[in-house]
């Protein structure tokens, strides 16, 4: 039988069978062939092109992916019917479906991603507007409010009653308000309060400046919570207090009576660091980010600094504040110099872009008064 002629008959049946998806062997089966010659034959009038005969069809076979799509379809009942038995006898079967759809997992994402997106390149930034000027903003960071350290809680308290007090004064807080040293056992044992404490005096803090704060960002300390517990606690002291809040960074878009100015505030930046040249990072941070700024502050390093530096012939400023916590047994241990606690304070005026910038809130009071 595999060496009579194919008839056309044949040929026409073999290619209809094929079209329609059938099995090499059951072609083989219908014609009373052997599986070698059905196999053999099709691929020759695959080479040839040869067309199924029926008048009702003037389209070319694609013999390999009919065949395919048989394999496939077949391959996919088993599939839907898996069953593993074992060498035993015992057989285990699956009742859950796996009816994850990557068309739609993937059109969420895109999604979620435009979103995410949109807030990863707004969050942080404000609009604050004054109706008149001029106006006088310090900057203050690295609180590390721990009752039993070397922490000058009187100056503290100072500072915040004179911004309070003093007309045009407000303040934006850079970070590490408290020592909530939870990511350290070491530091938690050593320790002689509790980060309940210190958040409980933090929050008495803020209190302290009535309705002067203008944002807060948290410091690396103050994010410790949120990282190990995922609770952003400071997030939530400032919500209860009105105060608007960014983790790390916020960028503020100042308008004082129709005369803008643009501030950045960092807690820290993993790079442009120099220990001898602490303004260094913030000229650096100027140039390399995503936009400029006409003062820049960041904070961490507890070193108080100030310069006036010219930028595309503007005067802008770059601060470093110092750290209210004088000392403690880390700085101690590795030989950091005792810091000053200063807030750089920048009065802004109106009708012309002006900046006046001092190291420390007392000495930008001092000229307050003055002028």
């Amino acid at each position: 039988m595999n060496n009579r002629f194919w008839t056309d008959e044949e040929i026409d049946i073999a290619l209809g069978m094929v079209a329609d998806g059938a099995r090499h062997q059951d072609i083989a089966t219908r014609l009373g062939r052997g599986l070698g010659s059905v196999e053999a034959k099709i691929r020759a009038m695959r080479k040839e092109g040869v067309q199924r005969g029926s008048p009702s069809s003037d389209q070319v076979i694609e013999f390999q992916n009919a065949a395919l799509d048989s394999e496939v379809e077949d391959l996919q009942s088993q599939i839907d019917n898996y069953r593993e038995v074992r060498a035993d006898g015992v057989s285990v079967e699956c009742e859950w479906e796996d009816d994850w759809d990557g068309l739609k997992e993937w059109a969420r994402a895109e999604q979620r991603a435009i979103k995410d997106i949109h807030k990863a390149k707004t969050h942080g930034r404000f609009n604050i507007s004054f109706a008149s000027g001029p106006i006088a903003i310090s900057c203050i960071s690295d609180q590390h409010i721990a009752p039993g350290s070397a922490c000058d809680f009187k100056r503290m308290r100072e500072d915040a009653e004179l911004i309070r007090d003093t007309p045009g004064f407000y303040a934006v807080f850079g970070g590490d308000g408290v020592d909530n040293h939870i990511k350290h056992r070491s530091a938690m044992i050593g320790a002689k309060s509790s980060p309940d404490d210190q958040w409980r005096l933090f929050d008495y803090y803020l209190q302290i400046f009535g309705d002067k704060i203008l944002t807060i960002i948290s410091g690396n300390h103050d994010y410790w919570t949120k990282q190990i517990g995922g609770v952003d606690f400071l997030a939530s002291v400032a919500k209860d207090r009105k105060i608007c809040y960014a983790p790390a960074e916020a960028r503020l878009r100042i308008d004082v009576a129709g005369q803008e100015y643009s501030m950045l505030v960092r807690h820290q930046a993993g790079r442009f660091n120099s220990s001898l040249n602490q303004t260094h990072v913030v000229k650096r941070f100027w140039e390399m980010n995503e936009e400029p700024f006409d003062i820049g502050v960041i904070g961490h390093h507890h070193v108080a600094a100030l310069e006036m530096f010219i930028k595309h012939g503007e005067k802008r400023y770059a601060a470093r504040p110092g750290s209210y916590q004088i000392t403690s047994p880390y700085a101690h241990q590795y030989g950091f110099s005792r810091s000053i606690p200063t807030c750089p304070t920048f009065i802004l005026f109106p009708d012309e872009k002006r900046i006046v910038g001092f190291d420390d809130v007392r000495d930008a009071l001092w000229a307050w008064e003055k002028r």
